[in-house]
């Protein structure tokens, strides 16, 4: 017997389509939608303003996942890494970070990735699956409700595990839920979604949600990127600098650059130099991250003087270029570091309980 939907994964069209089919008036669809995201309730009888019968009638052709987190470590420099046990017993993490006055997640789309960038732990598992709407969302939620309304939940960089274009069908439901006027109608400009370079499905993005972009690039010629990123085998720079330029954006906004910072391979100031002339003329600004160390991966992290000189290197060729700060490396939370489960050492994290874990 095929299990039920549930409700998160169905689009808004979708929802209002079941329930016309169950003979409800239109208003009731934005009454649900309120309590499955307004709300983020884990149980079609909590919603309580619909009538019993309506409630029943739900729960007869519909389902909620309960998405709260199985354990939550906390850094010492406030960021939180929340493991979430899935249904099929698969694990994924999110980070939850605190900023001034808001909570920036990092959200994942897959358990594992398929695209084997060698820099990045989470490529060690492969591809298990995809994510569902509704486990994308449910991170969303689970992290809403542990934040509270002095540091609000407020920005979303997908930039967990996995390849967010490469499920891009249920991205696109999540996003709907995360931006639409009866989901949680986030700022279009606090959510990000990252690639590693999926060009052929860039212009599926743009047309279908109005987010913020950001593209892993991490070297500045096809010779380095090749080597740390296999999708430049498909995709090479050229194609990609092609992709930005005709990427729809608005006059004020710009495609954000990750470039991660490899000790001795992509770092010295010739190739900032490259990588200045390479984003010479696009709208685009630079973020850079130096390496957080893990086991699954061989390269050391950059000199803290090689961060700074290929900094000023970017802004001397009129580069925007801003140094991203690592958070959680103590409980690796790090970008590039989540492999579900795991701390820094390999060994499992101490989880947190009480007033801690909502801290």
């Amino acid at each position: 017997m095929a299990q039920k939907p549930d409700l998160r994964d169905l689009t808004a069209e979708q929802l209002a389509r079941l329930l016309a089919d169950l003979g409800e008036k239109p208003f009731r669809a934005r009454q649900v939608s309120q309590w499955l995201h307004g709300h983020g309730v884990d149980d079609i009888a909590d919603m309580t303003s619909l009538s019993k019968a309506l409630r029943a009638k739900l729960s007869a052709v519909g389902r909620l996942t309960a998405m709260g987190p199985a354990k939550v470590l906390q850094s010492a420099d406030g960021t939180r890494k929340l493991l979430f046990l899935l249904e099929d017993g698969q694990a994924i993490e999110s980070v939850l970070m605190p900023e001034d006055g808001h909570h920036t997640l990092c959200v994942s789309t897959q358990v594992g990735c398929r695209q084997g960038c060698r820099f990045c732990a989470t490529a060690s598992l492969g591809l298990r699956r995809n994510l569902r709407p509704a486990e994308i969302l449910g991170q969303v939620l689970a992290a809403r409700r542990l934040c509270d309304e002095f540091r609000p939940l407020t920005n979303l960089v997908f930039m967990g595990m996995g390849e967010p274009l490469d499920n891009l069908d249920n991205v696109i439901v999540a996003l709907g839920h995360i931006l639409g006027e009866h989901g949680l109608q986030m700022s279009q400009r606090r959510v990000t979604v990252s690639t590693v370079g999926l060009v052929d499905r860039l212009p599926l993005l743009a047309a279908a949600s109005p987010c913020a972009l950001a593209i892993s690039l991490n070297a500045p010629n096809e010779h380095i990127r090749r080597q740390i990123m296999p999708v430049t085998k498909r995709f090479g720079l050229e194609a990609l600098r092609r992709a930005i330029v005709d990427y729809p954006l608005k006059p004020t906004r710009r495609v954000t650059l990750e470039y991660v910072l490899l000790g001795g391979v992509n770092d010295r100031p010739e190739h900032a130099r490259e990588l200045a002339r390479w984003a010479k003329g696009l709208p685009v600004k630079v973020n850079l991250i130096a390496f957080n160390p893990h086991q699954a991966g061989p390269f050391q992290a950059p000199e803290a003087a090689a961060v700074e000189e290929f900094q000023n290197v970017l802004i001397e060729g009129h580069v925007t270029a801003l140094l991203r700060r690592s958070r959680g490396q103590d409980i690796a939370a790090a970008c590039g570091q989540l492999v579900a489960g795991q701390s820094a050492d390999g060994a499992p994290g101490q989880p947190l309980t009480g007033p801690q874990a909502s801290a």
